[in-house]
């Protein structure tokens, strides 16, 4: 057996399920981008891909066996999860909602690092009471920036716009910056702010850009997608490696 001196945290991100209906691709099958994986990995993780499931032991014994998590981006949680009846939500995968959902409840409720990634955003925000607006362009007209135009979608890499850090917070305290630019493709966003929240980021016309815990050690999101930026700038980097870095910390 290969004898490391490393050992690295072992680290779980969840997955999207294909749709039954869809004919391109294997109905019910996982998927994630390999960026999230490559990410993880440079950073000093060891990822494991959290399958979609219903069976609460299965879940569990995996769960278990997890120094951190990481919530990944994807399509849209069910608004049934914030009293509220579809009204822009699409694309929904009711396995996944439950599996992540039930997944960050356990972590915020042992205290585990968590971090958040677009969707995994807003999952975090819905866990802890909030809300979402199910479609920007219509329940928030005023937004001036178009966060989900789908020329976007080849270039997941392009920077769309600046978002603005508060003072005093962990990401500020990681980028050790004000301001920068990053990408964006979403047309949902935390509405109202969960229980022990906070924001910590914003764009340019009001929409809430992360959040975190002032109530667990190290749970924190982003609404933009820093794994399709890891490539090519240094401070995508550094979030992962304090993600990481904080995991280690714990085991």
């Amino acid at each position: 057996m290969p004898n490391f001196n490393e050992k690295r945290p072992l680290i779980g991100i969840t997955c999207g399920q294909y749709s039954p209906t869809d004919t391109t691709r294997r109905p019910g099958s996982n998927y994630l981008r390999s960026t999230y994986l490559r990410s993880l990995i440079e950073a000093g993780g060891a990822p494991f891909m959290i399958p979609t499931t219903s069976e609460q032991s299965v879940l569990f014994s995996i769960y278990q066996r997890l120094d951190g998590l990481v919530l990944s981006g994807g399509v849209d949680l069910h608004p049934s999860y914030y009293q509220e009846e579809i009204d822009g939500s699409e694309d929904i995968e009711e396995l996944r909602d439950e599996t992540e959902m039930t997944l960050t409840r356990w972590a915020l409720e042992d205290d585990k690092p968590i971090f958040g990634i677009c969707r995994g955003q807003q999952v975090l925000n819905v866990a802890l009471g909030g809300t979402l607006y199910q479609d920007l362009p219509t329940q928030l007209p005023q937004n001036q920036i178009n966060h989900r135009d789908r020329i976007y979608a080849k270039q997941r890499s392009y920077l769309i716009h600046n978002v603005e850090f508060v003072p005093n917070s962990k990401l500020a305290a990681i980028f050790d910056i004000t301001e920068l630019a990053v990408n964006s493709r979403h047309h949902q966003a935390v509405k109202a702010v969960g229980q022990g929240l906070k924001v910590t980021a914003s764009a340019p016309d009001g929409v809430i850009e992360a959040l975190e815990s002032e109530a667990h050690r190290w749970v924190l999101s982003v609404q933009w997608h820093p794994e399709d930026l890891y490539e090519g700038h240094e401070w995508s980097r550094q979030l992962f490696r304090a993600f990481v870095e904080e995991v280690q910390r714990r085991t």
